[in-house]
């Protein structure tokens, strides 16, 4: 298996050793989907293998409240180093834990849903509190795998008091956006504090601003990939990497060489008035300035009726195919994805909720979630990509701030792309 082969780079050994200590050493149940919960009183335990490391307290309370109601029901919660690694050689070797976080947009989850490790839920009970267009974009080949609890979305910070301070309107198209940056300039401030210092950052504007401002861009590099077509074949490409380029002329004067914590310092320190990244950085700018007024507001389309968000999911549960205690497993995550339990666990996180009914006290990041909860969101666009493609997107689009250099830019994309579903 390809995807699996390209993973083996880490170290077999130590990940075995992971992967003993893990387990939870629970007779297995393949019961099947919807079988009875644990009968006359009797002890079962699960595992519940979650990925993200601050998380971790609130999953612990959260359990003691599931554990407090169902006492028959013991949950080991699991979160290890290399967490998506780990997952991958458990379940390929039969040791899957009973419930599990992962990422519909993840490939390697993709090949283990096609291999039939992990079990169809589509249509059934546990996603009918999930947001409809949350649903749909977490369909891997028409099916749902995972029960999804929150999202991940990107936007652009601004500060509040320099906004007032130069009576800027929040933008409604990428025009304004633009008329919004050339007016802190004229000011002598910064409008954009960039981290191109780090491929990664580079990528997600990249991908974020392709699927909300190029035509049907996720078909059209499916062609690619395909070997069905070229990057120079489609008109908008050329267009938009020179507003990639042209962007960074608002931006401070070493951008590439500004990393992502940099840029948060200086933006939450108010040495910027703007700063696009995800809504991950909202709990770190608090803490590193708790007297910053700030909030966010999406990238704007060229149309402001066209603005969308991208939307990819952060949080989500499965169930692993023949997995151990089902019943008992299916039963915890109906509690987890409850409106209760997610209302108190985004309050901590502070993500967009992909459960229905669920309040925002995330202040700065409203813009958003009214745009999520009136289902106007878009997929991540390298939810198809094969592995390491997206890295190598970051890599091209840094080199060409570097040089300036568009059509270089162009032919770098067309290698990166071009038949790579073939090879």
């Amino acid at each position: 298996m390809k995807l699996l082969k390209k993973w083996g780079s880490v170290g077999i050994l130590s990940t075995l050793m992971i992967v003993t200590a893990c387990s939870s050493g629970n007779t297995p149940n393949n019961a099947p989907n919807g079988s009875a919960s644990p009968a006359n009183g009797e002890k079962v335990k699960i595992e519940y293998f979650q990925m993200k490391s601050e998380m971790v307290d609130v999953v612990n309370s959260l359990i003691k409240d599931f554990e407090a109601a169902n006492p028959n029901i013991t949950v080991e919660q699991n979160n290890v180093p290399n967490p998506e690694n780990v997952w991958t050689m458990r379940v390929s070797t039969d040791d899957a834990p009973s419930v599990f976080t992962h990422y519909p947009h993840n490939p390697v989850f993709q090949q283990m849903t096609k291999e039939g490790r992990v079990v169809d839920l589509t249509g059934g009970s546990l996603l009918a509190n999930v947001s409809q267009g949350i649903v749909d974009l977490s369909k891997i080949n028409g099916k749902n795998y995972v029960v999804p609890v929150a999202v991940a979305t990107l936007g652009v910070y601004y500060n509040i008091d320099m906004f007032n301070e130069l009576n800027l309107e929040i933008p409604q198209t990428y025009d304004e956006l633009i008329q919004t940056a050339e007016k802190i300039k004229a000011a002598g401030k910064t409008p954009f504090y960039f981290n191109d210092k780090d491929a990664n950052p580079i990528r997600q504007e990249v991908v974020s601003r392709m699927g909300l401002q190029l035509t049907d861009i996720e078909a059209f590099l499916d062609s690619v990939m395909k070997g069905e077509a070229h990057i120079t074949d489609n008109a908008e490409l050329k267009p938009f990497a020179q507003k990639l380029y042209d962007l960074r002329q608002y931006g401070q004067q070493d951008a590439l060489g500004t990393g992502y914590d940099d840029a948060l310092r200086e933006f939450a320190n108010g040495k910027s008035a703007m700063w696009y990244t995800g809504i991950w950085a909202v709990p770190t700018i608090k803490e590193s300035n708790p007297n910053l007024n700030f909030a966010m507001f999406p990238m704007p389309a060229d149309k402001a009726e066209d603005t969308k968000v991208q939307v990819s999911v952060d949080t989500a549960l499965g169930l692993p195919a023949n997995g151990k205690n089902q019943a008992s497993a299916e039963k915890f995550i109906e509690f987890m994805t409850s409106k209760e339990s997610v209302q108190k666990y985004v309050d901590v996180g502070g993500y967009p909720s992909a459960i229905t009914g669920v309040e925002n006290n995330n202040k700065q990041i409203t813009s958003l979630s009214d745009l999520i909860n009136a289902d106007k969101v878009y997929p991540t666009i390298e939810r198809s990509w094969p592995s390491g493609v997206n890295g190598d997107v970051g890599k091209a689009t840094q080199e060409m701030f570097a040089t300036g250099d568009i059509d270089s830019y162009l032919k770098a994309l067309d290698k990166i792309f071009f038949n790579k579903f073939n090879q």
